[in-house]
């Protein structure tokens, strides 16, 4: 276990090029990180980090390493996810990852329906809003609205989401509304931290271009709970998730502005690792969670 616990550490080094950051991403101390990377060197006999006080670079060993440490964790995870069932019933283990918003507004209920009629599989559900490689941190079904990628890794879409630009009614009445895009860096916006480049929205105006606006900002989150609701108390403009913003337009709480400039749509998607194991009980939640967004979307314009 502790090798594989150091090839995480090596990996999440090698993709985000610093041990604070992989120790944040593990949840680990950043100490953590550096003994478990230098217990894989002592191990492998070799060096796989060039260090010095302002830089980090794989060395020539390292790179040939991320391969194999890839497909070493991806052989641990189906090793542990145990054989598929042949018998009529679902059985097998999913460890899932997926975001906390979308998962208490609809995928929660889903899940559940989906367990309950499937008693024999055992379940890890996480919800974590950051961008999850399910390869490095042992997850057989990442949902995420987010558009990352990762290599060894495979996407299935589930459903388009639609996102808009909101303002309370507070807020626009003390500091006007914005008819331009190109109006927004005056006003205070409120970020999402898990975008990249946060600091830029872009806008379509209606096919006739694409808008790239830099805005400003004393705000960033990395929840849509918490940026709905400073939106909602007038703290500036916000781009929320429809379905998320949609029952405070209802009650007056929030004003969709900037109307004739759309977004592009994002897509909540399931990440997997390659030649997972288990396909059939992947698929039987794949499958499920699609029709059932789709029936919600049927019902109504949330997403």
């Amino acid at each position: 276990m502790d090798s594989v616990e150091n090839v995480r550490a090596f990996l999440a080094v090698a993709e985000i090029g610093s041990f604070s950051g992989a120790a944040l991403r593990l949840n680990v101390a950043g100490s953590v990180v550096t003994k478990r990377v230098g217990a894989l060197e002592k191990e492998l006999n070799t060096l796989l980090f060039q260090r010095t006080t302002r830089s980090l670079h794989l060395t020539s060993s390292g790179r040939e390493t991320v391969a194999l440490a890839r497909d070493f964790l991806a052989s641990y995870e189906r090793l542990m996810s145990g054989p598929v069932d042949d018998g009529p019933g679902l059985t097998g283990r999913l460890r899932i990852k997926a975001p906390s918003s979308f998962t208490n507004h609809f995928l929660g209920k889903l899940l559940n329906d989906f367990f309950r009629a499937h008693p024999k599989v055992d379940i890890e559900l996480q919800l974590r809003n950051r961008p999850v490689d399910p390869l490095l941190e042992g997850f057989d079904f990442v949902i995420t609205g987010l558009p990352v990628a990762y290599d060894g890794v495979e996407e299935f879409p589930l459903c388009p989401f639609k996102r808009l630009v909101y303002a309370s009614p507070a807020y626009l009445e003390k500091c006007g509304e914005p008819v331009h895009p190109s109006e927004l860096p005056a006003h205070q916006c409120l970020l999402y931290s898990y975008l990249s480049p946060v600091r830029t929205w872009t806008f379509d105006e209606h096919g006739s271009g694409r808008i790239d606006v830099a805005v400003n900002s004393a705000f960033s989150t990395n929840d849509i709970d918490a940026m709905h609701r400073a939106t909602v108390d007038g703290l500036g403009i916000a781009v929320l998730p429809r379905y998320r913003a949609k029952a405070s337009v209802r009650q007056g709480e929030l004003v969709q502005i900037l109307a004739g400039f759309e977004l592009p749509d994002f897509w909540i998607k399931v990440l997997r690792p390659a030649d997972h194991n288990n396909p059939k009980l992947f698929r039987a939640l794949l499958d499920f969670l699609t029709q059932g967004l789709a029936e919600l979307a049927r019902q109504d314009d949330f997403l």
